[in-house]
């Protein structure tokens, strides 16, 4: 078994984004943790038979992100871990029930068509009107006239680089997707391993009017361009601390990143910059979905756990620790401008920002992108 240290640090790491979710999960059984769906309580208050179960990716379960739950009941909520969306789709097909749930944006129609999830009653929620507009709406939250996800937390893929090493990519007038296609940077740039942050960069580098809905002339622009870019990079991976370690060194001048990593390095005051892409940055926004197999007897918990993840002192905890974005508009008030900035958030007009990348969505020919990928990948 190893030390508690040990498990505090896997911990950390996978919180601060130095672990990606793959590697979180394969590292559970080092530090002598297993994947679970069994419930667990989180570590300053004990969960009890009244509290909603939340079914969630780790790191969620820590008590600074639901203390007005904790403060209103005197106890935590259940949580049961995944360590992806797939395993979780998996586990609740085969039964596993959970009262609330915390899917992106773009698995909710999916999740939906299952029959996992019922409509959320927005005028339950006491911070449903604090939430910053342009992520009341996100495609795929609503489905008629039903909202199917409350966005709590959102985030941009983008590309962070050594402002030192290029130096032309600096002034904000420059910033593009195209940096990681410059030849001047060959065998110096990495992408993301995942069909929604690789592919997806590149449909949105080649101008795709709806790059999560392709015709077929703009699926094989896109896959040109990857083709074109593979003998570039060095590698594709979604190991954050490999990109970030590299990035530190020199090793790499760019990397398709999110935003913890320009927070991790510039705390090492290393030289980097987190783009703001002409073409559009892409924006991942994730948040918490009523179960439709969720206890009766407890559905009035469940809105306040809800409520709790959606207050502004979860916002702050967040922005703060995770260096990602809150949809608390209210979050933003307690940073400075410099704070935000370091966290590649905006000091003013989260609104506009936000509006300006491009909301991940279903993808709608999901299967041949994938094959197309794994075809690029492997050199053919």
């Amino acid at each position: 078994m190893e030390s508690k240290r040990d498990v505090e640090r896997f911990l950390d790491n996978y919180k601060m984004g130095r672990l990606s979710r793959r590697e979180f999960k394969a590292g559970l059984a080092s530090v002598g943790l297993v994947s679970t769906v069994a419930p667990m309580a989180s570590n300053k208050a004990f969960a009890g038979d009244d509290d909603p179960l939340c079914f969630t990716w780790g790191g969620y379960e820590v008590p600074e992100m639901h203390m007005n739950y904790i403060e209103k009941y005197g106890e935590s909520p259940n949580f049961a871990l995944w360590g992806d969306e797939e395993e979780a789709e998996a586990k609740m097909i085969a039964g596993f029930k959970a009262d609330v749930s915390m899917p992106c944006s773009y698995k909710v129609q999916k999740w939906n068509d299952l029959g996992f999830l019922q409509p959320i009653d927005t005028s339950r929620l006491e911070y449903w009107d604090d939430i910053i507009p342009a992520l009341q709406g996100v495609p795929d939250m609503r489905i008629g006239d039903d909202q199917m996800m409350v966005c709590a937390w959102w985030g941009l893929t983008s590309v962070t680089f050594r402002t030192d090493l290029a130096p032309e990519y600096v002034d904000p007038e420059n910033h593009s997707w195209g940096i990681l296609w410059d030849p001047k940077y060959a065998g110096r740039l990495s992408m993301i391993d995942s069909l929604i942050d690789g592919v997806m960069v590149a449909a949105i580098y080649s101008g795709a009017e709806d790059p999560f809905n392709m015709t077929p002339a703009e699926v094989a622009k896109t896959k040109d361009l990857m083709v074109a870019q593979r003998p570039l990079l060095r590698y594709y991976t979604n190991d954050t601390t490999s990109w970030e370690q590299a990035l530190a060194s020199g090793e790499l001048i760019a990397a398709a990143s999110w935003n913890s990593t320009p927070l991790n390095l510039i705390q090492q005051d290393i030289p980097v910059a987190f783009m703001n892409p002409k073409e559009g940055p892409m924006t991942w926004t994730c948040g918490i979905s009523l179960m439709s197999f969720a206890d009766e007897n407890k559905v009035d918990r469940a809105y306040d756990l809800i409520d709790a993840f959606l207050a502004p002192n979860t916002g702050h905890f967040w922005v703060e620790s995770y260096g990602m974005g809150h949809s608390n508009q209210e979050t933003y008030k307690a940073f400075s401008a410099e704070e935000l900035s370091m966290r590649g958030l905006p000091p003013e007009d989260v609104e506009g920002y936000i509006k300006s990348g491009i909301f991940q969505a279903t993808i709608q020919n999901e299967p041949e992108l994938q094959e197309m990928y794994e075809e690029v990948k492997a050199g053919f």
